[in-house]
């Protein structure tokens, strides 16, 4: 088995749940055009997709999560190296976001061509749209939210949520590794620990005003200035890609298969 069969068979491994995943969210829409016609003027028949890609990167992250183990194992019963391993999994990982990504905007589009005939039950608009195309208008109290979408945006958010599912999935196979790895001591102290210092950092915080007003300002405009643009956000969701896909490599040179 070289690096080909081990990317076809990673990806086909998580080709069922992607189906899974998107037949759930078009069968909603089925859903709701069937029970339309029956639907009182008062019901409340709402499908809205105000960024999907916000719900499919927390469905790639637990992707990656469960995407190392069985395909390592298999990978080792049939002698494939742990560096072609890794390579097939960047490839199969590259192939895995950009199918979501296209799928997330057909998504997208496809509640917006509803949202035509049936305005008041549809209503969509890309999580690149909401961050990036989109103006805050306040009236009174009150503050409502403009899109601002053309032809280029379509492609703009396909590329959009491809940099960020990469650095989602890459943090989340780094995860399941880190775990691989580990003892069952090491898990403990791993996953109870993580809680235990954000509890104990927010205290911190809590306790010393003075630092956490200067922190949040620091935060606010580390988020600006990585964040601000689509070329920056790419540029560091690929940088964190890299990292993330680094300190993985480095885990699973050595990684044994267990008993």
């Amino acid at each position: 088995m070289n690096i080909r069969h081990s990317f076809r068979y990673q990806l086909r491994d998580q080709a069922p749940a992607i189906g899974v995943f998107y037949g759930v969210l078009v069968g909603m829409i089925i859903l709701n055009l069937i029970f339309l016609p029956f639907a009182g003027p008062n019901a409340n028949l709402t499908i809205t997709s105000g960024g999907i890609t916000a719900p499919t990167a927390f469905f790639a992250f637990i992707l990656s999560l469960c995407a190392f183990k069985d395909s390592f194992l298999m990978g080792m019963q049939h002698g494939v190296s742990r560096r072609s391993h890794f390579a097939a999994r960047i490839g199969a990982m590259g192939a895995v976001c950009a199918i979501l990504a296209v799928a997330d905007e057909v998504y997208t589009l496809l509640i917006a061509l509803l949202s035509v005939f049936f305005p008041k039950s549809f209503f969509a608009h890309s999580l690149y749209e909401m961050c990036y195309c989109s103006d805050m208008i306040q009236s009174g109290r009150d503050f409502t939210y403009t899109v601002n979408t053309t032809g280029i945006t379509v492609l703009l958010s396909i590329v959009f949520s491809f940099f960020l599912l990469l650095a989602v999935c890459a943090f989340g196979y780094l995860i399941t590794v880190l775990n691989y790895r580990l003892n069952k001591t090491g898990k403990i102290i791993l996953w109870c620990g993580w809680p235990g210092l954000f509890i104990a950092g927010s205290a911190f915080l809590e306790a010393n005003p003075q630092l956490a007003n200067s922190l949040v300002p620091a935060l606010i405009a580390l988020a600006r200035l990585t964040l601000s643009t689509l070329p920056r956000l790419c540029v560091t969701c690929l940088m964190l890609t890299a990292v993330f896909s680094g300190l993985t490599w480095l885990l699973m040179r050595r990684a044994y298969v267990k008993k």
